[in-house]
């Protein structure tokens, strides 16, 4: 049973906010086989996706791989989200900004993500998010 079937099973609904020095940054809620991730607060976001890639300053081809293999790890979780009738929305401050999993409804997006289970909803803040 992959991560995608068990969280589909445990989450029925439920809310759960994440702090950084007192400071609200993220929001988490669940219902219905459905996620919603809410970043309130881009520094976390920032901070987490500069904690993910290995090394500082690697050079262009080394940080265009990395990319494509952060990309290939979303591509794989996502298509085991949809395949398990889970949705994950992303959002910053309340704005859409993408959606993984059994909703999405691509349109140009899957060019560029490779997958249908990925949809790029608002693409100026997830660049605004350094995503």
């Amino acid at each position: 049973m992959s991560l995608a079937d068990i969280l589909g099973q445990m989450l029925l609904s439920g809310k759960v906010t994440v702090s950084t020095n007192n400071v609200e940054s993220i929001e988490i809620r669940a219902a219905n086989k459905k996620i919603d991730v809410n970043a309130v607060n881009k520094t976390i976001v920032k901070e987490a996706l500069k904690a993910s890639r290995t090394g500082g300053n690697q050079g262009l081809l080394k940080s265009l791989d990395a990319v494509r293999n952060n990309l290939d790890m979303l591509r794989g979780v996502a298509e085991e989200l949809s395949d398990a009738g889970v949705t994950v929305t992303l959002s910053y401050k309340g704005d859409l900004v993408a959606t993984l999993g059994s909703e999405a409804k691509p349109k140009l997006s899957s060019v560029v993500t490779g997958t249908k289970a990925i949809e790029i909803n608002n693409p100026i803040k997830l660049i605004e998010l350094g995503l």
